[in-house]
């Protein structure tokens, strides 16, 4: 979902600076595991979902004459030395997989910069938006930082929060950061070359991780979330995301959709799921979830 994120950074990116390349992971590559001279050249390193992401990263990397560059890792050497070649005076990441090589970081006179879709430091890592649903946050939002060695733990040099409606879907989300993260991108860089963005560290002691989590891995604590929590989870993060269920008979159950909730008392324990004439229920402390068959 990342894309969205990269590709409206670059538009911003693209009216105001001189872009000098675009970095994004290749398709045959390994998986992820200030002054006035900053208006002269950026370098945007920018990951693309494949489809319509990468076709808009692709137009505007035509209609600019700008190279893009595919990575093939982490540490892939010839995106290293063209980035070098290139001396940027900054490097602006949006959703980027891995980690940029020490020598690339340092090679943009003003460095680089990060925008992340949660609120550092919150969330630090590949995936803050599911982890966002998980931990049940009632406000979320974009963060622009430094980026340095460790991952996403530079200093802070703007931030925009926002209420998470309960329920909101996930996809809606990132196209709500997208939209947010551009608008912090283009003050921040503004700021940048003016020599007035100040930085500020982030506190360690509120830091939560955000990894990836393998397919099919079971989430949810039955014997501790509430039904509410439960319905927030479930359709928030749907189609990106489904808990791993089973029938009364034992059998997987592949939802095809979240209908809702209903706070009641009843008897079943947490995570029990029972057939009804037009869908199941998902039975919960206090409640129950409606969900739909799948097609």
């Amino acid at each position: 979902m990342d894309g969205l994120l990269s590709v409206q950074s670059l538009r911003v990116i693209a009216a105001q600076h001189r872009l000098v390349g675009i970095v994004r992971p290749s398709s045959h590559g390994a998986p992820p595991s200030a002054g006035r001279t900053l208006r002269r050249r950026v370098a945007a390193a920018a990951r693309t979902l494949l489809g319509r992401s990468g076709g808009s990263l692709d137009a505007i990397a035509r209609s600019l004459a700008v190279p893009i560059w595919e990575a093939r890792s982490g540490d892939d050497p010839e995106i290293a030395g063209r980035v070098c070649a290139a001396r940027p005076d900054l490097i602006c990441i949006a959703g980027y997989p891995w980690l940029l090589r020490g020598e690339v970081v340092t090679a943009a006179a003003h460095g680089a910069v990060n925008l992340h879709p949660a609120l550092l430091p919150r969330h630090r890592g590949l995936l803050p938006l599911f982890w966002i649903y998980y931990h049940n946050d009632r406000e979320t939002g974009v963060t622009l930082h430094r980026a340095i060695a460790e991952a996403d733990a530079g200093d802070i040099l703007g931030q925009v929060s926002f209420p998470l409606e309960r329920g909101f879907p996930v996809d809606r989300l990132n196209r709500l950061n997208a939209e947010r993260g551009a608008e912090l991108l283009e003050v921040v860089l503004r700021d940048l070359a003016a020599g007035r963005a100040k930085g500020r560290p982030q506190d360690e002691a509120l830091v939560t991780q955000a990894p990836r989590i393998r397919p099919g891995t079971a989430m949810i604590d039955f014997p501790v979330w509430d039904v509410e929590r439960v319905w927030h989870f479930m359709t928030g993060l749907l189609p990106r995301f489904r808990e791993p269920l089973l029938t009364e008979e034992g059998a997987p159950l592949l939802y095809g959709g979240v209908r809702g909730y209903v706070r009641e008392s009843h008897h079943h324990p947490p995570g029990t799921v029972i057939r009804r004439s037009d869908g199941y229920d998902l039975y919960c402390h206090g409640g129950r979830v409606r969900l739909a068959v799948s097609a």
